[in-house]
C-alpha cells in the first residue's frame, strides 16, 4: 500500500511541477484541444486586444485549478485500477466508472472552455486560432 501511495504522490508531484508532463497528462486525460493556452500564447498574432486578453485568463484563472484536480483524479483512478487488476481483480469494470466519470467532466469543462472563447474571440480570430492550434500539432 505505502508503494502505491508513493507511486501516485511521485506522479501528481511530477505532473503538477513540469509544463511538458502537463500537457502530456492533459492529453492522456482527454484528448480536447487546450486553446485557451494557444490563444494567449498567440495573442499578437491573433491581435487580440486587452479586453480579450483580460477574459482569456480570467477563465484560465476559474477553471485551470478545477482541470488540474480533474487530471490528477484521472491518473490516480488509473494507478488505482491497474494495482487493482493485478492484486483482486474486483470490481475493476465497476471502479472504471468513476475515472470514466472524471474524464467526462474533463470533456464538459473542456466544452463550456471552447464555447466561451468563441464569446470572447470574434469569428476571425477563433478560425485562425484552430489553423495555429493545427499547425502545432
Amino acid at each position: 500500500m505505502k508503494k502505491i501511495l508513493i507511486i501516485i504522490m511521485m506522479a501528481v508531484l511530477s505532473l503538477s511541477n513540469v509544463q511538458a508532463s502537463s500537457d502530456y497528462a492533459l492529453q492522456h486525460a482527454n484528448p480536447l484541444p487546450n486553446l485557451i493556452r494557444v490563444s494567449m500564447e498567440n495573442a499578437k498574432v491573433l491581435g487580440l486586444n486587452e479586453t480579450q486578453v483580460n477574459a482569456l485568463q480570467a477563465w484560465s484563472h476559474e477553471n485551470k485549478e478545477k482541470m488540474i484536480n480533474l487530471i490528477k483524479q484521472v491518473i490516480s483512478e488509473e494507478v488505482m485500477l491497474h494495482e487493482e487488476a493485478l492484486t483482486t481483480d474486483k470490481d475493476v469494470v465497476e471502479k472504471a466508472e468513476t475515472m470514466l466519470n472524471t474524464r467526462r467532466e474533463i470533456i464538459k469543462l473542456k466544452t463550456r472552455c471552447r464555447a466561451n472563447l468563441k464569446t470572447i474571440l470574434t469569428e476571425k480570430q477563433y478560425t485562425e486560432l484552430i489553423a495555429i492550434y493545427r499547425k502545432s500539432k
